[in-house]
């Protein structure tokens, strides 16, 4: 794993080694407060459109580079470490390319664990971009996304390809 740290606290990969062994809500919650403390945390990060020229022209080392310069504020992005490990593979470092994937899962992992993805228990995100990293994990696409106001919650309603609905909770990013 990296050993992405935020200034004076423990490594944002050793918060996610204590989630991923205790899977609890106050661990996942510690992470995630750490990640948003973290120098370059962005709620509204797009990964995807940052590193997507240098992977197209086939610069594995610019794309890793890319997203080394976004850390650690893109720290458990799912997109963050997908394009670290497809970076990594293509550099031909197979060992950290696994490590990466490990982090993306366990990233969607945490994301899933917050709830079922209905508007009664809606998943919890840390940015805009993590929902839909959940519904490609899900092979889903969104075609409508809406921002709800519910209970005094922000959720974003996102109705999908297979007719299906996905709710995040949205309410420590934006407003309804």
């Amino acid at each position: 794993m990296s050993a992405h740290t935020e200034p004076g606290g423990p490594a944002l990969s050793d918060l996610a080694l204590v989630w991923a062994r205790t899977r609890s809500a106050a661990d996942l919650a510690a992470l995630r407060d750490a990640v948003r403390r973290s120098p370059g945390f962005d709620p509204g990060l797009d990964v995807v459109d940052a590193v997507a020229p240098a992977l197209a022209r086939g610069d594995h080392a610019e794309a890793a580079a890319v997203v080394q310069r976004l850390m650690p504020g893109a720290f458990f992005s799912p997109s963050a470490h997908a394009a670290l490990a497809a970076a990594h593979a293509g550099l031909g470092d197979d060992a950290r390319a696994r490590a990466e994937r490990g982090l993306q899962a366990l990233a969607i992992q945490s994301i899933r664990s917050t709830g079922d993805g209905t508007r009664e228990h809606p998943w919890s995100v840390l940015r805009i971009s993590d929902e839909y990293d959940v519904l490609r994990a899900d092979r889903r696409t969104s075609q409508q996304q809406t921002l709800v106001a519910a209970d005094g919650a922000s959720l974003d309603r996102h109705v999908c390809d297979d007719g299906g609905e996905a709710w995040f909770d949205v309410s420590r990013l934006v407003r309804a």
